[in-house]
């Protein structure tokens, strides 16, 4: 697929891998928006990749749990670039602890941004096509922790969902095509702020509490 002009919408784009991606489309020529939850994170992120990249980038501050602030970024994105080719729902959390609003993120802000796109992008319904990417992870195609439960289940949940949608036969007239990313272990903020001294854990007497028989 040739990026040069294409409109991007890419979720929790300020740090991490969404940002290195924000940096690879750019450089392919595509003009992002990102949204990002971290005010502070996002301007930096903007103003340093505007130094670079001019206008075709663009930042919009959004909790993407919340259905009003999504669509309206989204609708940012239409307005800038007059239409949105590639969607890339990308913003995620890891906390256990709070697991309902990891699955908001993880999960349900995934599908939403997912059939906005799809509405938007649906040839049968005034769109051009496009492209959606759901970006989950390796732990949503096996069995990654059981320090993790409920995201490994938000991964698993979102791999179905982009299968179940990409396997559409009638997407092939609606000119709309799904991926989902699976990465695996990347060396970003989020696996630390969820579990700080993981790598500093002997995790050989918690394999044999929980697994006694092996």
């Amino acid at each position: 697929m040739d990026l040069e002009g294409k409109g991007v919408f890419l979720t929790g784009g300020g740090r991490g891998v969404g940002r290195a991606m924000v940096e690879a489309l750019l450089d392919k020529g595509a003009r992002v928006l990102f949204c990002e939850i971290n005010e502070d994170t996002g301007r930096a992120t903007v103003t340093e990749l505007q130094a670079t990249y001019g206008d075709r980038v663009l930042f919009k501050l959004c909790d993407v749990s919340d259905s009003k602030q999504l669509t309206e970024a989204f609708q940012a994105a239409v307005s800038a670039f007059g239409a949105v080719d590639i969607c890339v729902n990308n913003a995620a959390i890891a906390n256990e602890s709070s697991w309902e609003a990891m699955i908001a993120v993880n999960q349900t802000a995934q599908i939403r941004g997912s059939l906005l796109a799809y509405e938007h992008m649906r040839r049968d319904k005034g769109g051009r096509g496009g492209v959606i990417i759901n970006v989950a992870s390796m732990s949503g195609l096996f069995y990654a922790s059981f320090r993790d439960p409920v995201y490994t289940a938000t991964k698993h949940a979102m791999v179905a969902f982009t299968s179940c949608m990409g396997e559409n036969p009638e997407n092939s007239s609606r000119g709309v095509r799904w991926g989902c990313l699976c990465t695996m272990a990347v060396d970003t903020p989020l696996p630390a702020e969820a579990r700080p001294n993981h790598y500093e854990i002997d995790k050989a007497p918690v394999v044999w509490q929980t697994y006694p028989r092996l």
